[in-house]
């Protein structure tokens, strides 16, 4: 946490200087009260509510409730005995020797995003102060008068705390346009990316077949015809069959198919196989369409999570023979055939 431009270390040593200044006045004072048993056992309270606030690590997290709250208890408790070992003079001006102190509590439990304990604890010390004030005469004597100093403290803290979180909650929106912006930026990318793959499969599948109807006035032949047939559907399987439709694979297709066997790639998984179960579904299909002369071979990817990784069936049209299917394992690649 950086509060006010300072860092972690600067805030808890400032708050350690802070507190043992009004410490060591009140250390001073020891031999010169009515009561020094009282005003020991306010060092101490002092002491312990300073070491609540300064010591824990600075965040840009609130104080703990319990910690807060025992911090003010024991500041209100060491106001009130330290009032108690001092007689109040009639004189105006005067301070305690927890003065500075307790300006500087206000200002860390602030700081600590205390707000409305610091308002309570300026309250409460506040109204201590004020029972210490005297009629001399016929004038009200004001005798203390530090907490009017220390309520000026606590509005520029808690004006500038609000400025702090303004420009956190506009550092958040600036943060979040920014990772709005770079998201839309790289779903663009892939968009623009995807795009370039697609016709460059395209290009790869199709250039020249399609600079052949472009471009040759030559007439059509049956084996022009039957190259864009095959074509057609390697196109197919690459819309249909993406995560199985490798470029080996839809060659392996493109030899049966001119054949004469059917051959229909699914894909219902939308994402890659993992390699074990491409290398297994690869060997499977070499062998399968390496030796198929007709019948129809139905390839089929099924969705993640699915015990089930690919489904292979071979139908070959025969009645003496039945269909080979096989299963290949999610993740494993493990084969099985029926």
């Amino acid at each position: 946490m950086r509060g006010f431009g300072l860092g972690r270390r600067s805030l808890t040593a400032l708050a350690i200087m802070g507190f043992g200044v009004s410490f060591v006045i009140g250390v001073t004072e020891l031999k010169s009260v009515e009561d020094p048993d009282a005003l020991v056992f306010s060092l101490v309270l002092y002491a312990a509510a300073a070491v609540i606030i300064a010591l824990p690590r600075w965040t840009t997290h609130q104080l703990p409730l319990p910690s807060t709250m025992l911090a003010v208890l024991f500041f209100s408790l060491a106001a009130e005995r330290g009032y108690a070992a001092t007689m109040a003079e009639p004189i105006a001006g005067q301070s305690p020797w927890f003065a500075m102190g307790f300006t500087v509590m206000i200002f860390f439990l602030c700081l600590r995003r205390r707000i409305w304990w610091a308002v309570l604890l300026w309250v409460v010390v506040s109204l201590m102060s004020l029972r210490r004030w005297t009629v001399f005469g016929d004038t009200l004597v004001p005798t203390e008068s530090y907490p009017v100093l220390t309520l000026g403290m606590l509005l520029a803290t808690w004006m500038g705390y609000r400025e702090f979180l303004r420009f956190t909650q506009r550092n958040r929106e600036i943060q979040s346009m920014l990772l709005t912006a770079r998201t839309s930026d790289e779903a663009e990318q892939d968009t623009k990316n995807a795009s370039y793959q697609r016709v460059q499969d395209v290009r790869r599948l199709a250039g020249g077949l399609l600079e052949r109807i472009a471009y040759d006035p030559s007439e059509v032949t049956e084996y022009d015809i039957n190259q864009f047939r095959l074509t057609e559907a390697q196109l197919r399987d690459t819309i249909r069959g993406r995560s199985i439709a490798t470029p080996y694979i839809l060659e392996l297709a493109r030899t049966a198919r001119d054949r004469g066997v059917v051959v229909d790639i699914l894909d219902e998984r939308g994402q890659p196989l993992p390699p074990r179960v491409l290398e297994a579904t690869t060997e499977q299909l070499a062998e399968i369409l390496n030796h198929a002369h007709c019948g129809v071979v139905t390839i089929r990817a099924f969705p993640k999570g699915d015990p089930t990784a690919v489904f292979i069936v071979h139908d070959n049209d025969n009645e003496d023979e039945d269909p080979i299917a096989i299963e290949i394992a999610d993740v494993t690649g493990e084969v099985s055939r029926f």
